[in-house]
């Protein structure tokens, strides 16, 4: 038995995937087990023990380039002779892949052209819900819809040695990831140094992550702060690197946006700054602890993925979210552990 699991979407998204593979292997104990990814997003699944293969296809490099991989990884998963394909995505790209690659099983959304089975989804269900309901033409039982991500032991020791460095072993721990690729997802950049100012005074050590792209935002976040237990490690450690770290926190503080689902994967509580986009889209964060930081407004949501500017040009979803009462939910959070510090 051979299986192809495609989901060429980006970080956050492959992220809610990771519970289908642990339950194909569940189903199908000897079965080869393969995904294609976005070469962006493949190391989340480096070390995962239920995938065999991992392949890739660049689907944002240019249309030449694009075909050309297309192609390719056609002639590839032709070779393979899979007995069961699975699309995450209904786009195009992903029906396509599914038939020419010849694989006769062929099972997606009720959106997916050329699917041979075709799964109904209830409405306000978490992504990886979704997800799993893609095995219901192939079992009836209940999975765990836990996402995941695994780590080598060089990850964990780095992000330990982090910690050491800058951080008192008595301190709360919390990260901080101002980032996203679209703006209006961004609680704003002052409100960010705020918060981290009003920490200051609570034995609380603070730690900076994202891109390198986003390694001047963070800078600009530490300097308007004035705290010293504030550490940038934007740019500075890769994604597992950065999972590790995460994993090793206390609580992280983020926009709508990746690391909200690596925290989810590693078990670490999230707060999470909800603005254009809301909960029904599905890709909140679920575990028990976590907070969506939202206000009802009548003009949310805007937008499935944010935009670049506000459409109306207030940006209130995130402006009326203020820094004091972040602070607050975070003091009344850890209340028991910063009076015994």
């Amino acid at each position: 038995m051979k299986i192809l699991v495609i989901q060429t979407a980006f970080i956050g998204d492959l992220i809610m995937t990771t519970p289908i593979f642990r339950a194909l292997r569940e189903v199908f104990p000897k079965a080869q087990i393969d995904v294609l990814v976005i070469p962006q997003s493949s190391i989340i699944l480096k070390y995962n023990p239920y995938i065999d293969k991992i392949y890739t296809f660049d689907k944002k490099s240019g249309v030449v380039r694009k075909i050309f991989s297309f192609f390719h990884i056609i002639q590839r998963f032709r070779k393979e002779k899979y007995d069961i394909g699975i699309s995450v995505q209904s786009s195009y790209t992903s029906a396509f892949i599914l038939l020419f690659a010849g694989i006769g099983r062929r099972i997606g959304y009720r959106r997916l052209l050329f699917a041979s089975d075709k799964v109904l989804l209830p409405k306000g269900l978490h992504n990886r819900l979704r997800v799993l309901k893609l095995l219901e033409p192939l079992s009836k039982k209940s999975f765990s819809d836990s996402t995941e991500i695994f780590l080598s032991e060089a990850e964990v020791l780095k992000a330990k040695e982090i910690i050491d460095k800058y951080s008192n072993p008595n301190n709360i721990k919390i990260a901080i990831a101002p980032g996203s690729v679209w703006e209006t997802k961004k609680w704003p950049w002052e409100y960010y140094a705020e918060l981290a100012k009003l920490l200051l005074s609570d034995n609380i050590d603070v730690f900076l992550i994202g891109s390198k792209q986003e390694n001047e935002l963070c800078e600009k976040i530490i300097s308007h702060s004035q705290n010293p237990n504030t550490f940038n490690l934007a740019g500075k450690l890769n994604l597992l690197e950065s999972t590790a770290l995460i994993s090793e926190m206390d609580l992280l503080v983020c926009n709508d946006s990746s690391p909200l689902h690596i925290a989810n994967a590693v078990g670490t509580d999230v707060f999470a700054f909800f603005g254009p986009t809301v909960q029904r889209f599905g890709c909140f964060p679920y575990r028990p602890n976590d907070k969506m930081l939202e206000v009802t407004l009548d003009c949310r949501p805007c937008s499935k993925h944010g935009g670049h500017r506000c459409p109306l040009g207030h940006h209130n979803c995130m402006e009326l979210i203020k820094p004091e009462y972040v602070h607050q939910l975070i003091i009344e959070k850890f209340a028991n552990s910063l009076s015994k510090t």
